[in-house]
C-alpha cells in the first residue's frame, strides 16, 4: 500500500508542472506569419512568382549563344569495307616483270573497322532581331513584377480577412456571454410567470410569451455557436493551423482604428484608393506595360524585316574516338562551317498583321479594365464608408438606449423596493437592456468589417492615414 501511494505521489509530482504551465497563445503577428508560411493561396502565389522569374531568365538567355554537342558511336559486326591488299606478283606483272616464287600481300587499306564515331558541336548566336529579344526581356520583367504585386495584394487581402474574422470572433464571444445572461433571466421570468399563473394572477398567454422569449434566446445562442464554429474553421484554413481553437488566440479589437478612418473625408479616402500607388491599379499598369512590349515585338516581326544569325559548326567522323584514342587526328575527317543567315516572313495569310492588331486591342482592353477598376474602387470605398458611418450612428443610438435603460432599471428597482413594482418588471427591463447590448455589439461587428475593408481598399494603416487640417486633407 505504501509503495502504491509513493508511485501516485511521484506521478502527481511529474504531471502537475505540465498542467501548471501557461499555454502560449497565438497573437496577431503569429497568425499573420502563419498565413505567409502556411496558407495554400500564398504558397501558390509564391510559386507563380518563381515561375515568372524563370520566364524572365529564359528571355534573358536569348542574348547568349546556344551551344549544342552531339556524340554518336556505332559498332558494325560486318563492316561494309574490308581490308584492301595487293599481291607483289600483281605489281610485278603490271610492270611487265616476271613473278617471283615468294610473293606476299601488301595492305593498301586496313578497312573501316568495326567502330565508327561521329562528333559535332554547333554554336548559334542571334546577331540582329530588331529589339525582339530586348522587348521580350522587358515584357517578362513586367509580368514578373505584376505577379509579385499580385502576391503582395493577396497577402493584404488575407490579413484583412484575418482581422475581420478575429474581430467577429471577439464580438460573437461577447454576444454569446450576453445570451447566457438572457437565458438565465428568461428562465427566472418563466418561473415567475408559471408561479403567477398557478396563483391565477397571470394569464396562460403571458406564460407562453415568456417561454417563447426564452426559446428565442436558446435559438440565438445556438446560431452564435454555429457562427463561431464557422469562423474557427475559416481561421484554420486561413492560417494553415489545423488544430486552432478560439482559446488558442489572443486578440483585442482596437476600436480607435475605426474612429481614425471615419474621421477622414470620403473624398480623401477615394483619392487614396484610386491613386497611382493603389495595388490594383499598379498591377494593371504593369500588365499594360507588358502589352506595350508585346506590341513592339509584333511590329518587329512584320513582313520583310529579317533576323540575322550566326552559326559555327565543327564536325568529326572516323573510326577513332576523338581525344581518347590515338591516331584520331590522322584520319583527316573533320569540317568547320561558318553560316550567316537572314530569316524573314514574306507572307503567311495575314497572321502577323492580326498579331499586331490583337496586341493593340489588348492594350485598349487593359485601359478599359483600368477605368473599370477605378470605378469599382470608388464604389466600394463609398459603400464601405457609408456603411461604417451608419454602423457608427447605430452604435451611438444603442449607447443612448443603454444609458436610458440603466436609468429605467434604477427607477424600476426603487419602485420594487417601495412595493409598487414586481420582480417580473425588473427582469423584463434587464432583458431589454441585454437585447440593446447585443444589438450594440452586432453594430460594432459590422463597423469592424467595413473599416477593415476600407483600410484594405486605400492600402493604408491607421498610422499612415492622411492628416486632417482646417483646410482639408494634408
Amino acid at each position: 500500500m505504501k509503495r502504491l501511494l509513493l508511485v501516485i505521489t511521484i506521478v502527481l509530482f511529474l504531471v502537475t508542472p505540465v498542467f501548471a504551465e501557461d499555454v502560449e497563445k497565438y497573437g496577431i503577428d503569429d497568425l499573420i506569419q502563419s498565413i505567409y508560411n502556411n496558407n495554400t493561396k500564398i504558397r501558390k502565389a509564391d510559386e507563380e512568382v518563381v515561375q515568372a522569374h524563370l520566364d524572365t531568365k529564359d528571355a534573358e538567355a536569348e542574348y547568349q549563344p546556344t551551344i549544342e554537342l552531339t556524340l554518336m558511336g556505332m559498332y558494325m559486326a560486318n563492316p561494309f569495307i574490308d581490308d584492301i591488299t595487293i599481291n607483289t606478283n600483281d605489281i610485278l606483272m603490271q610492270m611487265g616483270m616476271a613473278p617471283i616464287p615468294q610473293s606476299y600481300d601488301i595492305t593498301l587499306f586496313d578497312g573501316i573497322g568495326h567502330t565508327f564515331y561521329n562528333a559535332s558541336i554547333s554554336i548559334t548566336q542571334p546577331l540582329l532581331t530588331w529589339g525582339k529579344i530586348t522587348n521580350s526581356v522587358k515584357l517578362f520583367k513586367a509580368a514578373e513584377s505584376a505577379r509579385e504585386m499580385q502576391r503582395d495584394d493577396l497577402g493584404n487581402q488575407l490579413v484583412t480577412e484575418l482581422k475581420a474574422r478575429l474581430a467577429a470572433l471577439v464580438y460573437l464571444s461577447d454576444i454569446e456571454e450576453l445570451l447566457g445572461d438572457v437565458i438565465t433571466t428568461s428562465d427566472e421570468l418563466v418561473s415567475l410567470a408559471e408561479k403567477g399563473s398557478e396563483e391565477g394572477m397571470i394569464l396562460e398567454e403571458d406564460v407562453l410569451d415568456a417561454k417563447i422569449q426564452a426559446g428565442e434566446a436558446d435559438v440565438s445562442l445556438k446560431e452564435i455557436e454555429k457562427q463561431k464554429a464557422m469562423l474557427i474553421d475559416g481561421l484554420r484554413v486561413l492560417t494553415g493551423i489545423p488544430d486552432l481553437e478560439a482559446e488558442d488566440i489572443s486578440y483585442e479589437v482596437d476600436e480607435s482604428e475605426f474612429d481614425a478612418i471615419l474621421s477622414c473625408p470620403l473624398d480623401s479616402l477615394v483619392a487614396l484608393a484610386v491613386s497611382p500607388s493603389s495595388p490594383a491599379l499598379q498591377m494593371l499598369d504593369k500588365s499594360g506595360e507588358a502589352m506595350e512590349y508585346a506590341k513592339k515585338i509584333a511590329d518587329a516581326s512584320m513582313y520583310g524585316i529579317p533576323d540575322l544569325g550566326l552559326q559555327l559548326s565543327l564536325n568529326y567522323g572516323g573510326t577513332r574516338f576523338p581525344l581518347f584514342e590515338t591516331g584520331w587526328t590522322g584520319e583527316d575527317d573533320w569540317g568547320l562551317n561558318v553560316t550567316v543567315a537572314f530569316k524573314t516572313t514574306l507572307w503567311d495569310g495575314g497572321k502577323i498583321l492580326n498579331n499586331v492588331k490583337r496586341a493593340e486591342s489588348r492594350i485598349r482592353s487593359n485601359d478599359i479594365d483600368r477605368d473599370s477598376a477605378i470605378e469599382a474602387l470608388t464604389t466600394n470605398v463609398t459603400d464601405a464608408f457609408t456603411s461604417a458611418e451608419l454602423s457608427a450612428a447605430k452604435i451611438e443610438y444603442q449607447e443612448l438606449k443603454l444609458e436610458n435603460g440603466e436609468r429605467k432599471a434604477e427607477n424600476e428597482k426603487m419602485r420594487f423596493d417601495a412595493g409598487s413594482s414586481s420582480r417580473s418588471g425588473i427582469l423584463q427591463n434587464e432583458l431589454d437592456m441585454l437585447q440593446d447590448h447585443i444589438e450594440l455589439i452586432t453594430e460594432k461587428m459590422n463597423l469592424a468589417q467595413n473599416c477593415y475593408t476600407l483600410y484594405y481598399l486605400i492600402n493604408r494603416t491607421s498610422d499612415s492615414l492622411p492628416l486632417i487640417s482646417d483646410g482639408g486633407t494634408v
